[in-house]
């Protein structure tokens, strides 16, 4: 048998592929669209022309297609889910935790093993020291599994028992960079409405990493201890702070959505009675619905 199989050859799922291969090891590979096999088999992997085959060429399978849905689809057509017994599934496509809770109760009823992942990595990172791979599932599995996924990622880290909390933490992780993208971007908008060199404010901000870290640290301590109550600037100064960019970016002529819903959520926090508090007690009115 080969070592691995891979299912879906998308940017990162080819780049999954490609990192087994330079590690030497034997891989089959299967996507709906034949054609995104062939870089791969140049690089000596063997396309599967079934799924079926895929899934009996090798013990461990692999799995990067678009969603939790796509690969319920793939796995569960003609003669497929009759050949999953003893296979160790390792789904790496992106989804929500009742998702993979819902697949692994539903891998398990086909006689299969199954640990579910989040890749917190660009394609061009995997199988570098730079990437990150979270797992979760049975630790016996995990050990199992380990030599393998290791040639993804550098990062490779065994997050617990629990198979939905690989998701969990990449939304979570995903919460945050989607406020990071937009609010660069803003910032972005301001520079060039400015005449500012937005390179240049890239540079500035990066040099302010090493003061992020520290607040990330400092906020996810005061989250989980519950203790807002001795800030360095309070949730009322940030929030007239923030209103006053929903000013600027009027005065600018730039879209103001960003800071008016960011505005909003301070507001409705001072408004509950936190305005003497951290910032990051606006999480107080975000866990509610």
């Amino acid at each position: 048998m080969s070592d691995v199989t891979v299912i879906g050859l998308g940017e990162m799922g080819s780049a999954l592929a490609r990192a087994f291969l330079a590690a030497g090891k034997s891989v089959v590979v299967w996507n709906r669209t034949p054609a995104k096999a062939a870089p791969l088999v140049d690089l000596g992997a063997v396309h599967a022309s079934t799924v079926s085959d895929a899934v009996a060429a090798s013990p461990v399978l692999v799995v990067c297609l678009s969603d939790y849905a796509a690969t319920t689809g793939v796995l569960s057509g003609d003669g497929v889910a009759e050949g999953l017994g003893g296979r160790l599934i390792v789904q790496l496509t992106s989804g929500t935790p009742h998702q993979a809770r819902a697949l692994e109760s539903w891998v398990a009823a086909h006689g299969a093993h199954y640990l579910d992942g989040a890749i917190a990595a660009w394609p061009r990172q995997i199988g570098g020291p730079d990437a990150g791979i979270l797992i979760v599932g049975s630790e016996a599995l995990f050990t199992v599994a380990e030599p393998l996924l290791k040639l993804l990622a550098g990062g490779l880290t065994y997050t617990g028992a629990n198979i939905g909390h690989a998701k969990a933490l990449f939304g979570a992780a995903l919460a945050y960079f989607a406020a990071h993208w937009i609010g660069f971007s803003h910032g972005a908008a301001i520079c060039e409405a400015e005449g500012l060199d937005v390179g240049m404010f890239g540079e500035m901000m990066a040099g302010m990493s090493p003061s992020f870290a520290q607040d990330l640290r400092h906020m996810g301590r005061a989250i989980a201890e519950d203790r807002f109550d001795k800030p360095e600037a309070t949730l009322k100064t940030v929030s007239a702070d923030v209103a006053r960019l929903v000013e600027l970016s009027h005065d600018l002529k730039i879209g103001a959505a960003f800071p008016s819903f960011a505005a909003g959520i301070f507001r409705r926090a001072v408004d509950a009675g936190f305005s003497a508090e951290e910032p990051c007690a606006i999480v107080k009115v975000l866990r509610r619905v």
